[in-house]
């Protein structure tokens, strides 16, 4: 696990509401040329595509929940990355996934089928390995890196992960409000990806529309604002900070300045297509 080169790839940094700027949540951590992928938000063939990441070349996916916009596009990728020649995927999230999962492949049962008279093996999409997670702690699979699970606060079961080498450190918080969970999970990390949902935007905060009013409200107890963001990376000891899951017509600027107003180190404003190195 030593001098193991690691980077990320933010695919889309956007929310449940469909954005022109932004795309579903998903990201890829790199361990030198092993891509993992955490989250399948919609677009995201798309956007690996894009960053020029091959589908099939993905053979890890993490998923932090199960919220429709952090898996709507695990349809196109499965089926779509199996068409590219992919062979094997592993999947590991909270229980409830391979429901999810088994689910899908019920329903293009027929697709599936039609694709494997034609000659197409089915391994890769058949036979897909899901590991469940029920609990913190260590996770059980085959990267050259070790894999921490913590139990984030959000209305759905929801895990954050820290991907550790020997001298490096990597979190992904997942959504999540404020918890010492996302303090504890990124202790000295180098970077952190954290959910900062609750940015200045037009959407929520300004409007006088009652029922958006009270979405606004209910939100603050599954999210964090950018300077909660930046007080979670303060505290934790995190070098380098990137903030992610913008609703539609978000300020960068007005981000940026908002946790570095509570965190020392560097702050980013995560864009699709953004890749950092660790």
């Amino acid at each position: 696990m030593s001098n193991t080169n690691l980077s990320i790839v933010m695919l889309g940094t956007g929310s449940p509401r469909p954005d022109l700027e932004r795309s579903g949540p998903a990201q890829v951590l790199f361990l030198d040329d092993l891509p993992i992928l955490i989250d399948c938000g919609e677009g995201t063939t798309t956007q690996l595509m894009k960053a020029n990441i091959p589908p099939q070349n993905i053979k890890h996916l993490f998923f932090t929940h199960l919220h429709s916009d952090h898996f709507f596009g695990y349809g196109q990728f499965l089926l779509g990355g199996w068409g590219l020649g992919r062979r094997e995927l592993t999947v590991i999230g909270p229980n409830g996934i391979k429901e999810f999962h088994d689910t899908l492949v019920r329903m293009f049962h027929d697709d599936i089928s039609y694709r494997t008279s034609l000659g197409r093996p089915g391994n890769g999409v058949l036979d897909v390995k899901i590991i469940e997670i029920d609990e913190p702690g260590i996770v059980p699979c085959d990267i050259p890196a070790k894999v921490t699970a913590a139990e984030m606060v959000h209305n759905v079961p929801t895990f954050g992960f820290r991907f550790e080498t020997e001298e490096k450190a990597v979190v992904f918080s997942g959504d999540t409000a404020p918890t010492p969970a996302i303090i504890e999970l990124a202790r000295n990390a180098d970077v952190l990806v954290q959910d900062a949902c609750l940015a200045a935007t037009g959407v929520y905060r300004n409007t006088k529309d009652p029922e958006l009013q009270k979405i606004w409200e209910n939100l603050q107890k599954e999210h964090c604002t950018p300077q909660q963001a930046g007080e979670i990376a303060q505290e934790a000891g995190v070098k380098k900070l990137v903030m992610t899951h913008f609703l539609p017509n978000v300020n960068g600027e007005e981000v940026q300045q908002e946790a570095a107003n509570s965190f020392d180190g560097e702050a980013i404003v995560g864009k699709d297509l953004l890749k950092i190195t660790v």
